[in-house]
């Protein structure tokens, strides 16, 4: 299947429209699984229902408008509403990477891309940004417009401060009183046990999590030759590194500390996905389509 996120990256390379862009992937991602093998993914037919504006033109039945001269869209077993919570890294580190590489610009889009698809699925999705500062900046709704007001609000967000679980942020975790699901995009990189604790609040509040771990070419290849000062995005502090030294331990620690991340997942029956941010953000919405769709 092509490479949707690439093919669209060169399209819309200077585009600051979310919502165009978002809207494009998707359905470029919907007409590549109409083209490919993936039939497996069409859902079992359950009822029809009269036509509404704004429905999905594919989903009328024209058999039965030749018949009746009455539009009837066909319904799913997966046309439920389910809630979902967006929740969105915008910490300092999140703003590294180069162009389109970039975590912050690469999790802003995939934020943008999931809270299409779940509104073209029925679902509600909310957002959630968090770093020093949280907020719930959209309240999950099940509406065919919803994606429009979290568009506006990834497009205004910006990345500062420090990953945390900080006051702000404990009681949007503890509002979550219905069960739902969250999906967490972030790099993770947090003082302490931060980013566990976050996870463990959302497994409290019995919410079914999904973790999306960007991480930025740079980070994980270490690219960089001779001397080099490292300065954390978060805190400002400097270390003079010389890189060819230091590439394989980086590498080993780095690798540590994602697998620990990927078991805390498991133990908490939490799914996993590592993105680097220079992979096709198809692959992302494959692997929340087979999420869903086994739910």
């Amino acid at each position: 299947m092509p490479s949707v996120f690439n093919l669209d990256a060169k399209a819309f390379a200077l585009c600051e429209d979310l919502e165009l862009l978002a809207r494009t992937i998707v359905e470029g991602f919907f007409d590549g699984l109409h083209r490919s093998p993936f039939l497996g993914y069409s859902t079992e037919f359950s009822a029809y229902r009269p036509y509404s504006q704004g429905d999905d033109l594919r989903r009328i039945d024209w058999k039965v408008w030749g018949r009746t001269d009455e539009l009837y869209v066909k319904q799913f077993e997966d046309d439920t509403n389910l809630r979902c919570q967006l929740f969105l890294d915008t910490s300092a580190s999140m703003d590294f990477g180069r162009g389109d590489a970039n975590k912050f610009h690469y999790g802003r889009v995939l934020a943008a891309v999931l809270a299409q698809l779940m509104t073209r699925q029925h679902d509600a999705p909310g957002l959630i940004l968090f770093s020093e500062q949280a907020s719930q900046a959209v309240p999950p709704v099940a509406s065919r417009h919803h994606a429009d007001p979290i568009f506006i609000a990834l497009s205004q967000a910006q990345a500062a401060g420090r990953t945390v679980l900080g006051q702000n942020l404990i009681p949007v975790l503890e509002s979550l009183n219905r069960r739902g699901v969250a999906v967490v995009i972030s790099d993770f990189f947090s003082p302490g046990e931060t980013a566990f604790q976050l996870l463990g609040q959302l497994r409290a509040q019995e919410q079914e999590v999904i973790v999306f771990q960007l991480l930025a070419p740079e980070e994980l290849d270490l690219p960089f030759e001779g001397d080099v000062v490292m300065e954390d995005s978060e805190t400002g502090e400097e270390l003079p590194v010389q890189a060819d030294e230091a590439r394989r331990e980086y590498r080993q620690r780095l690798e540590d500390f994602c697998n620990r991340l990927a078991n805390e997942c498991l133990k908490l029956e939490i799914d996993y996905c590592r993105m680097r941010t220079d992979a096709p953000l198809d692959a992302a919405l494959l692997h929340y389509f087979d999420w869903r769709n086994g739910i």
